[in-house]
Parts: C-alpha cells; sequence; structure tokens
C-alpha cells in the first residue's frame, strides 16, 4: 500500500510538471505553426529565390556568348570599274548585287578586372539582406502570437475575476431581498442590486467578447482553430534573460534582427560604391566567327568559307563623369543608411530602458494592489456581516464589491503589463520564441 501511494504521490507530481510546462509548450507550437502557414513568409522565401537566378545571370556573362546570324543585302549601284585591255570589253564589280552571308559568331570576356565578381558579390549582399528582413518577419510574427496567446490567457483570467463579482453581486442581492422581505430594505435597493447584477454579467458579455477577436486573430495567423490548443491552466508567465537595460541592449546590438537588416544593407550599399568605382576599368575580350558568304574575287556570286578571330581592349575615355556620380550617389546612400542605423540604435535602447522602467513602476503598483485586494476582501466581508445584522447600508456593500472589483483587476493588469514590456524586451533584443 505504501508503494502504491508513492506512486500515485509521484505521478501527481509528474503531471503538475507537465502542467507547468504546458503553456510553453502551447506557444512554441502556434509560434512553429504560424510561421508554417504565413503566405507572407511563403512569399519572402519565394522572392530569395530571384537572387539565386539573377547571379547566375551575372555569371553567364563570363561565359562564351554564341549567335547566329543569316542576312542578305541588296546594293544598288556597286562598285565597278572599266580596264582597258587589250581583246577584253567589260566591267570589273567589286561587289555583288545581292549579298549572302551567313556564320555563327562566339565572344568571350577574357578579363573585367573584377566587375562581374563585384556584381555578384553585391547580388549575394543583397539576397543576404533579404533573408535577414526574412528572420525579422518570422521573429515579428512569433512575438505577434506570444502577444495573442499570453492577451488570450488575460481575458481568460479577467473573465473569471468578473464571473466571481458576477456571484458576488448575486449572493448580496439575496441579502438585500431577504432584508426587503423583514422589512429592513427598500424596493429601490433591490432594483439597484439587480441593476448592478445586469451590468456584471455585460462586463462578462463584453470580456467574452473581446476573447472571441484574439482567438479570431491568432487563428487567422496559425492558419487553423485556436480555440482549443490554449490550456485554462496556462499562466501569464515569461522568463527572459536580461537583468538591466545595459544587459538587454548589449545583446541587441548582436541579434536584433532590424539591425542586422540595416547593417545588411550598409555592405550592399558599400559594394555599390566599389561597383561604381570600377565603371572607367577597361575590358579585354575575344571573339570569332565563321561562315559562308559572297563577295570574294574572282568570282563575287560564289559562296565561299570564312573565318575571323580577334582580340579587343575596351578602354572608356570620357563617359561625362557618369561613374563619378554614380559613385558619389551610392556614397551619400551609404552615409544616410548608417545614419539611419544608429537612429534606430538610439530608439531600441531608449524602448528597452521604457520598457525596464514600465516593469519597474508596474511590480511596484502590483505589491500595492496585493494589499489593496486583501483590504477590500476583508472590508467586503465585515460590511456583509454588517448588512445581515442591519446595522448597514446596501450602498456600503455595492462600494465594497466595486473595490474589490477594482483591486482584482488592477492586480491582473499589472502582471499582464510587466509581462508584456519582458515580452518587449526580448524582442527588441533578439531573443527567438
Amino acid at each position: 500500500m505504501k508503494i502504491q501511494k508513492i506512486s500515485i504521490i509521484i505521478l501527481l507530481f509528474v503531471s503538475q510538471i507537465a502542467l507547468a510546462q504546458n503553456p510553453n509548450e502551447t506557444l512554441s507550437s502556434l509560434v512553429k505553426q504560424a510561421i508554417e502557414y504565413s503566405p507572407r513568409l511563403k512569399e519572402q522565401s519565394e522572392l530569395l529565390n530571384v537572387g539565386d537566378y539573377r547571379i547566375k545571370v551575372q555569371q553567364s556573362g563570363t561565359r562564351p556568348q554564341v549567335s547566329g546570324e543569316l542576312s542578305y543585302t541588296r546594293l544598288d549601284p556597286i562598285a565597278e570599274a572599266v580596264i582597258p585591255i587589250p581583246g577584253f570589253d567589260g566591267k570589273l564589280q567589286f561587289q555583288p548585287h545581292n549579298n549572302y552571308n551567313t556564320n555563327v559568331a562566339a565572344s568571350y570576356v577574357i578579363y573585367d578586372w573584377g566587375r562581374f565578381k563585384a556584381g555578384v558579390q553585391k547580388t549575394l549582399l543583397e539576397m543576404q539582406q533579404q533573408r535577414e528582413g526574412i528572420e525579422g518577419l518570422k521573429q515579428t510574427l512569433a512575438y505577434q502570437v506570444a502577444q495573442l496567446y499570453y492577451g488570450i490567457i488575460y481575458l481568460q483570467k479577467a473573465i473569471v475575476v468578473q464571473q466571481d463579482q458576477v456571484k458576488l453581486v448575486e449572493e448580496n442581492s439575496k441579502i438585500i431581498s431577504d432584508r426587503l422581505k423583514s422589512g429592513d430594505a427598500l424596493d429601490y435597493d433591490v432594483v439597484q442590486a439587480q441593476v448592478r447584477y445586469k451590468n456584471a454579467e455585460i462586463r462578462v458579455v463584453d470580456l467574452q467578447g473581446q476573447l472571441e477577436k484574439q482567438y479570431i486573430f491568432l487563428s487567422s495567423l496559425i492558419g487553423s482553430d485556436a480555440h482549443k490548443q490554449i490550456p485554462a491552466s496556462a499562466e501569464l508567465q515569461y522568463n527572459y534573460p536580461f537583468v538591466d537595460a545595459q544587459g538587454a541592449y548589449s545583446e541587441a546590438i548582436n541579434n536584433n534582427l532590424d539591425l542586422k537588416t540595416a547593417l545588411a544593407r550598409e555592405s550592399a550599399l558599400a559594394q555599390e560604391i566599389k561597383i561604381s568605382s570600377m565603371s572607367s576599368l577597361p575590358q579585354l575580350s575575344a571573339n570569332a566567327a565563321m561562315g559562308v558568304k559572297n563577295g570574294y574575287q574572282p568570282n563575287i556570286d560564289a559562296w565561299r568559307f570564312n573565318t575571323l578571330l580577334g582580340v579587343r581592349l575596351s578602354i572608356p575615355i570620357y563617359t561625362g563623369k557618369r561613374g563619378a556620380y554614380n559613385t558619389q550617389i551610392a556614397k551619400i546612400n551609404l552615409d544616410a543608411a548608417k545614419q539611419s542605423t544608429e537612429a534606430q540604435k538610439t530608439q531600441i535602447n531608449r524602448d528597452i530602458e521604457n520598457a525596464f522602467n514600465d516593469i519597474k513602476v508596474a511590480t511596484q503598483k502590483r505589491a500595492l494592489a496585493e494589499r489593496n485586494v486583501y483590504q477590500s476582501e476583508y472590508g467586503l466581508k465585515l460590511a456583509k456581516i454588517r448588512l445581515t445584522n442591519g446595522v448597514s447600508t446596501p450602498l456600503e456593500i455595492q462600494t465594497s464589491e466595486t473595490a474589490v472589483q477594482e483591486a482584482k483587476f488592477s492586480l491582473l493588469q499589472y502582471d499582464y503589463q510587466v509581462l508584456l514590456a519582458k515580452l518587449e524586451i526580448a524582442r527588441l533584443s533578439g531573443v527567438k520564441l
């Protein structure tokens, strides 16, 4: 029997641990569902594939380019000469009227002083920027799901508080009704109690409507019904690994995804400067062709096989300073991007400090609210005893009921405010859910 009792205790203990871990597992599951379902993320992932093909297009410029040509040209007049040769009476044509040409030509860039490579590198940096953007979208979606998740828990608990208030008002209404029968209360007091009861029920309906909106929003993010996925035992708890604002900001500098995206954009713009400065570099290429055409002496109408082979060095001499202007534009864009990044860092630091301040203030208020709950409940208990003994008025009961409701709601709201502030700090610091 002792062994059986110990087994039951162990099972109960394990089940309590499972229930304690369940909320975090539920949130992780919801986040995973949202990321897997999100059409927006799928769209961005598809667009990321465009970068691979852009690189292939750029790399194709370093491979031989082969083309075929078929042409016909009619010329009138043509160059001809009369040669006074004894015994020969006629004209000598240097080109036929009907010119035919067919050939296969190839060109190949031998060396471009790094321009193709720089272009590919810029595309790779832009793809990295896009990847950081996708990770940022995932994080935004994850924290949006988390806010809805904890918002649902908050509303569930708020409904419980309000339902307790309904029961409390109902119990006190019965006391007033009993006093009315004994002649110690007025019909007005009963009506007032009934009005308070209906108002409390309306408040429950209002909270239930807000809860349903949260469920609808969450369901649209995860692509399935979320009503049965959040357990009633879930708590307003979220732990984050930061002691102070400085530690959270240091973490944000390295892991904040918005900053990572901004830094990736700076790298792409720096590469743009490099590419613009290379516009005046030469390009060495080879070209070759072979085919058949007419127009060769002595029989200009006959088709003959011909070949072409050559090397070309193209050197830009003057382009109206286009390259210099493009380089200056790229530098201005990079400077602006750096200033934007610094402004973003300042805003992140400010938001983190504000969130820590919110936690501090809400924690202090919560401590006061806890004492207020105890005092208001004790005051209501005394008011009910006084009312039962006929030494109090229904107004005193109503005032005590209101105090209890406000105290409990305040306690719940402060817990919720602390949690939201912690979520904001984690999001800004780049913590992945």
